[in-house]
């Protein structure tokens, strides 16, 4: 290949970043955004049973929480990265959204364990509980705080990967 034809090649690359790692994708690469959705739902669902999980320690002082966020971001953007080949803006609003839903699934799912384990009941009876609360606006505070926390560091995570697409 000629000079021309290597520098062509060179600025029709990207490269995007996920926490630590990045990839570099051709121009040329075709974004499959079905697989990039099931991947970034498959990452979101990781971050959710990692909000389930380690939320149980200490539901409502953050510290669980803005962990949660890392993992479920790194794992969400990574995810559409991976089986979808390139991330588009398109890729970022599904990932985005994605992440959306799936913390305050989370975040639900943990408040309802923490308050079955408080009250006595089953899990479905305050998992449905907890929505009715939180429609009618009677849940107390620390649900919200958890819930900012986790979308706050969600964010920090995902915003590598955002910026290095607008470059």
């Amino acid at each position: 290949p000629s000079t021309e034809e290597e520098n062509q090649d060179f600025e029709n690359n990207k490269e995007y970043s996920y926490a630590e790692g990045s990839v570099s994708v051709s121009d040329s690469v075709k974004e499959r955004v079905v697989l990039g959705t099931l991947g970034a739902f498959v990452g979101a669902l990781i971050g959710t049973i990692c909000i389930a999980i380690f939320e149980q320690y200490n539901y409502g002082d953050g510290y669980i929480a803005s962990f949660c966020g890392i993992v479920m971001g790194f794992c969400a953007m990574g995810g559409y990265q991976l089986l979808g080949k390139k991330m588009s803006k398109k890729g970022i609003i599904i990932t985005i959204v994605i992440m959306l839903v799936m913390g305050y699934v989370g975040n639900w799912i943990s408040y309802a364990i923490a308050r079955a384990d408080v009250t006595g009941l089953d899990f479905m009876t305050t998992f449905w509980w907890t929505q009715s609360r939180v429609s009618r606006g009677l849940i107390e505070g620390e649900y919200y705080k958890s819930l900012v926390i986790l979308y706050v560091f969600m964010a920090i995570e995902a915003v590598p990967t955002i910026k290095k697409y607008f470059k």
